[in-house]
């Protein structure tokens, strides 16, 4: 296949770029101008310009759409519009060139996230639960809503959405990760938040088993089976990083960061750290996806011996 990927150059995006060149698909990517040379240079795109270098469509099978700006930034009026305008405006613009282009794509996939539930949240969360009214459950809104227009057609359309991504090199691992061999891992807020979680890996296997038609179209929530609560997730951490023999002291240190002190220091973005979201994975598996790390201890104990 000829799989064009937006956002190719981020986390996700380079991981997925490998895998499917490694299976022997052609991957073009397509690169946000930041520059904001009017769409001038090859296979970019211009949110600021409102345009699309069509010649990056050439012969597409499949669009996966990762891009959008880094939501771990500090929330300012500025980077909150960013995050918004980055995913609205973004893909809308891709949409709308499809659509009046009339390309014969096949298969459109789209990132979401699992921002787009209530956090924190009681019930277990399935791709049927309300969306929430928080800024980040605003932002998924919109953002699923420049999708729809896909939908009338005979595209098949699916939309991804992503919970925390574990990962050695980006995401949250690497900061809960960063004292580990000094025996600490803090906990922010309560360790009774759930934290729905799913390995870069299976992640990547999601996009990919959705590209290739081993998954049917659709929404999916992409988290592992099993999510975890911040203190079975620093024992993990703790305890792979003791197996390894990478601790330079025996004991280990689990501090709980009060939730007041990040409200304090993060405002709105508290939310991040204090996240507490139990999100189901049923209907993939159900669709007969299977998880290469289901569970949280050999997915943290492939990070750290990687």
């Amino acid at each position: 296949m000829k799989i064009l990927i937006s956002g190719s150059s981020g986390l996700v995006g380079m991981a997925l770029t490998k895998n499917l060149k490694r299976l022997g698909h052609t991957v073009v990517p397509l690169v946000h101008d930041d520059n904001k040379s009017n769409g001038k240079k090859d296979l970019t795109w211009s949110i600021f310009y409102k345009q699309v270098n069509i010649k990056a469509f050439e012969n597409i099978d499949c669009v996966i759409h990762l891009a959008g700006a880094n939501v771990a930034k500090p929330w300012t009026s500025k980077n909150k519009r960013a995050i918004l305008d980055s995913r609205e405006q973004g893909t809308r613009l891709l949409c709308q060139t499809i659509l009046e282009h009339k390309l014969p794509i096949k298969k459109f996939i789209s990132t979401s996230a699992i921002g787009y539930y209530s956090d924190p949240s009681i019930e277990i969360l399935t791709e049927e639960s309300l969306n929430s009214s928080s800024f980040l459950g605003d932002v998924c809104r919109r953002w699923e809503h420049e999708i729809a227009p896909i939908a009338a057609t005979e595209i098949e359309l699916s939309i991804v959405r992503v919970g925390l991504v574990l990962s050695k090199t980006g995401g949250v691992f690497p900061v809960s990760a960063k004292t580990r061999k000094l025996g600490v891992v803090p906990i922010t807020g309560s360790k009774n938040n759930y934290w729905s979680w799913i390995h870069l890996h299976d992640l990547v296997k999601i996009y990919t088993a959705l590209a290739v038609g081993e998954l049917p179209s659709g929404t999916y929530n992409a988290v592992a089976p099993h999510a975890v609560t911040q203190e079975k997730f620093a024992k993990a951490l703790l305890s792979a990083t003791k197996e390894a023999k990478q601790t330079f002291i025996p004991l280990s240190f689990m501090p709980v960061v009060p939730a007041f002190l990040l409200k304090i220091l993060l405002g709105e973005r508290s939310i991040l750290p204090l996240t507490n979201q139990h999100v189901s994975s049923q209907k993939i598996q159900n669709q007969g996806f299977i998880f290469d790390y289901p569970t949280i201890s050999p997915a943290i104990e492939n990070l750290i011996n990687d």
